[in-house]
């Protein structure tokens, strides 16, 4: 290269670069993502084939026995939807002699792309090859789908195209399999409740990636050279190709603004952007609803209907790949007929003169679990927009609604209800939880998707799609005497939320006079009423209570009062936890509200308390523990060390375990502690059943050693022996390796031994263990951080709860500062995801006695206030 063909490159990508930087001050800032992507293709166009003529293109091109050549843009440079960020991908494909001139051009063009600070891919290929790779990689596949020409011999290149599709059109059936493989997969990585909080708008579900399936689909097995063309086909012909559009161009304005800010290729919407985002878009906060929970909300709103639209797409075009046997025209009832397998609308009938037949379709297709055909959705979506009065004045229109929400058996048509703005119609209280995103990385759905997932689960429950794991659901649920109520309280349950209020209580609030509006009595109104008022109560006692002390179960019997409300209560419970997603469905969880659902109920039976039998109770505990642990220790030791043992640890610990720890103190001889490490088999959780000498910081001591192995704290209880022993019953998360768990609690038992006989610095370790620790990412989402210290809720004990941010060896340190105050933690539960942490201490002080000085109890809680902060 001369220095005067260096000079030219040099002044072809500065440029390329100063015009770069002036259309992203014109452009980024527009409303439409479209223009700035076409306007950046454009721009990228005209600096490649400078490139390739400046590399000796030009000069070729003069001599007529040039082997033929095209060069094909790729992927999204190929779509014409170049973002700031985006790799340039190319594809060379020649005719297959040995071209050395080419050779040299083709890294000559591509070395200024690099210079200009662009991500370039490229490869260069044969016809044949190029078109046997697309075969066998899905990639290269979906790449050439939006493969366009941007140098090189047009004929050559209609040559190229003639036999990419003459193979795609013998090849469809197994590209078919390829397509809904990759579907999966992408599902499968994507649906999670990571990238819910934090969405990718390009590979997540309703990205960029769903629309890009749908035009491929369409390429390929409707010969659609552009989407558009789809609704060439009847059953695509009321297709909703301008809102896609708009959704598109949307995600696109931010996923340009999301590179520019990332100054990088960046797809996911991370929590440190998302206020920045919200910011460069205009967004503002209101007293309900903060500027980047609005803007969060706006992009559900695209991700949603983009979402909706491929699955409506993908259920409709697999109908006419691989249509399946139907009744063509089948009648059914004297408005409709089945066509395609979807209710249509007769033909001698219109929705503009009988709107009441919307209503109609919605409980026909509930009934027969069918879906509506793409024209009656269309005229249905029309009327509801321009007919609002008419539709609410209809006489039967909210009753027909209402027994479709009382037994919603059709998820699907729940769902179109939603997406062609009935709910909204009818209940407009829905508009503010509509798109709206849900705090937190345990969700996976927006609110509005979530309800009706909630009323899909409590569905699914009655015909007993959970029965191999969780048989009590249909159990319950056969017993209800008003199931309507319940699945209402379904739809509804989270109506509150999009206030700033607990949405528990303004839930309830605006139940009622929903409820009212669709005719239902004060009776059932009241209950269902109460079950979204109360719909939190089992979830948040169990995980954050003692459910061996009767106390417990005695206040949730306060609360609610009736064994339907409470047979209501836990399966919405349940379903709702189903319906959020696996981190808040753990087997953990579903235990702990199995149990106080269990024990409350009991209660409510018999109106009457467990006290008054425990004294029998106790004799006959000790009865089968003499029984069974007769012959391996003499019945002498057996009963004085049961006279050691408070009533307390009888009434909550089960026989098995009782026995297992009077064993472990008999057999411990001068050891300082024995322990049982067993997995459960109904949850991912161990249970460890340990006889140890009591001291003072135990609870913390453990704790510590927990977190150094990574193992987290999920419940402690802890029972001191008259002689200076203690019984310690943990429920702890499995170690990360199950390939070497053994390794692992061999280690944790040494390291107990170590702290036990002060040859081991859990202060030093974890400190050490902090700093190899990632910080953690800035969030716009806050936390309360909290100290609440109760001594109403227990008898015997206070209750100190601590809410703060989730962080490494906070639970140790939070535990120490209790030690240090004198008081002894006696019980402990811990709710503990990736943002924050819900900890539940019970606790006396050293006398055995309630913290009640409050002097003491504001020390407690100012030195936790320090430790969280």
């Amino acid at each position: 290269m001369t220095s005067k063909d260096l000079r030219t490159q040099i002044s072809i990508v500065s440029r390329f670069v100063s015009d770069r930087t002036e259309l992203v001050r014109k452009f980024i800032s527009l409303k439409s993502g479209f223009r700035f992507c076409q306007a950046y293709t454009e721009l990228v166009d005209r600096f490649t084939r400078r490139l390739f003529f400046e590399a000796g293109l030009k000069k070729r091109a003069r001599e007529p026995r040039n082997k033929p050549f095209i060069i094909l843009a790729l992927g999204s440079y190929g779509r014409r939807e170049l973002c700031f960020g985006s790799d340039i991908d190319f594809m060379v494909i020649h005719e297959g002699r040995e071209d050395p001139e080419l050779n040299e051009i083709i890294p000559r063009a591509l070395y200024p792309l690099w210079d200009a600070h662009l991500e370039v891919g490229h490869a260069t290929l044969t016809i044949p090859a190029c078109i046997r790779l697309a075969m066998e990689d899905f990639t290269v596949l979906t790449a050439l789908l939006d493969a366009r020409p941007i140098l090189g011999s047009r004929p050559f290149y209609d040559l190229f195209e003639q036999a990419f599709l003459s193979r795609l059109f013998r090849e469809r059936e197994k590209i078919l399999k390829h397509f809904m493989a990759a579907r999966r997969k992408q599902e499968e990585q994507f649906r999670t409740e990571a990238f819910f909080v934090e969405p990718d708008i390009k590979e997540g579900p309703g990205g960029l990636r769903d629309l890009h399936f749908m035009n491929w689909m369409a390429r390929i097995y409707f010969s659609c050279v552009r989407f558009s063309q789809i609704r060439r086909f009847a059953v695509f012909s009321h297709f909703d190709l301008y809102t896609l559009a708009h959704s598109k161009s949307f995600l696109l304005k931010v996923r340009n603004q999301l590179h520019f800010l990332a100054q990088r290729k960046e797809d996911r919407l991370l929590l440190t952007y998302q206020k920045d985002l919200a910011d460069r878009l205009g967004y503002t906060d209101d007293p309900n609803l903060s500027a980047p929970l609005k803007f969060m909300k706006n992009v559900y709103r695209h991700l949603n209907r983009i979402r909706y639209g491929y699955e409506a797409f993908q259920v409709k075009a697999l109908d006419i790949i691989h249509p399946s046997p139907a009744d063509e025209n089948a009648s059914i009832g004297p408005f409709f007929q089945v066509t395609n397998g979807n209710l249509v609308l007769r033909q001698d009938l219109s929705l503009k003169t009988d709107p009441g037949l919307i209503l109609k379709a919605l409980e026909q297709a509930n009934e027969q679990g069918l879906f509506w055909g793409s024209g009656l959705i269309w005229e249905a979506r029309r009327i509801i927009a321009r007919s609002k009065r008419r539709l609410l004045g209809l006489q039967d229109a909210r009753p027909a609604l209402l027994r479709v929400l009382s037994r919603p058996r059709n998820p699907k048509i729940i769902r179109l209800a939603l997406e062609i703005g009935l709910l909204e119609l009818f209940i407009p209280e829905f508009k503010r939880i509509r798109n709206l995103p849900e705090l937190g990385f345990y969700h996976v759905d927006t609110v509005d998707i979530h309800s009706l997932r909630t009323a899909e689960v409590l569905e699914q429950m009655s015909e007993g799609a959970y029965d191999e794991r969780w048989p009590i659901f249909r159990a319950v649920f056969e017993g209800l005497p008003h199931p309507e109520r319940l699945f209402l309280a379904g739809v509804l349950h989270d109506v509150g939320k999009g206030y700033p209020d607990d949405h528990s209580v303004k839930g309830a609030a605006l139940v009622r006079p929903i409820l009212r509006r669709f005719g239902i009595d004060r009776a059932a109104a009241e209950a269902i009423a109460a079950l979204v008022r109360h719909h939190l109560l089992l979830a948040r006692v169990s995980q954050r209570r003692d459910l061996s002390d009767e106390k417990t179960s005695v206040q949730t019997a306060q609360t609610v009062q009736s064994t339907e409300l409470l047979d209501m209560l836990f399966l919405l419970t349940a379903a709702d936890s189903f319906a959020t997603g696996p981190m808040a469905r753990t087997e953990w969880k579903l235990h702990l509200i199995t149990e106080l659902y269990a024990k409350t109920r009991r209660i409510l039976e018999k109106d009457t308390l467990a006290t008054p039998h425990a004294t029998r109770r106790f004799t006959e505990q000790k009865k089968q523990v003499l029984k069974s642990l007769k012959g391996r220790f003499p019945a002498r030791d057996v009963r004085r060390l049961l006279e050691q043992i408070s009533s307390r640890y009888f009434i909550g610990t089960p026989i098995e375990d009782v026995v297992a720890q009077v064993a472990l103190a008999l057999d411990l001889g001068e050891s300082p502690f024995a322990w049982s490490v067993r997995r459960r088999a109904d949850a991912p959780v161990t249970r460890i059943l340990q006889c140890i000498r009591d001291r003072r910081g135990l609870f913390s001591d453990l704790a510590g050693v927990f977190t150094l192995n990574n193992i987290g704290v999920l419940s402690a209880q802890i029972f001191t022996l008259k002689n200076g022993l203690a019984f310690d019953i943990y429920e702890v998360t499995n170690p990360l390796d199950p390939l070497r768990e053994d390794e692992t609690w061999g280690r944790v038992r040494e390291q107990i031994t170590q702290v036990l006989r002060g040859e081991f610095s859990l202060d030093e370790r974890i400190a050490k263990k902090e700093e190899g620790q990632l910080s953690q990412a800035v969030s716009w989402i806050t936390w309360p951080r909290s100290v609440q210290i109760d001594n109403e809720a227990s008898d015997f004990f206070t209750i100190v709860e601590v809410a703060a941010d989730a962080r490494m060896g906070l639970l140790y340190r939070i535990a120490k500062v209790l030690t240090a105050h004198g008081l002894d933690i006696r019980f402990a539960t811990v709710n503990r995801d990736q943002e924050k942490l819900l900890g539940v201490f019970y606790v006396q002080t050293p006398e055995g006695e309630k913290l009640f000085d409050p002097l003491p109890i504001d020390r407690v809680r100012r030195s936790i206030q320090e430790v969280i902060q």
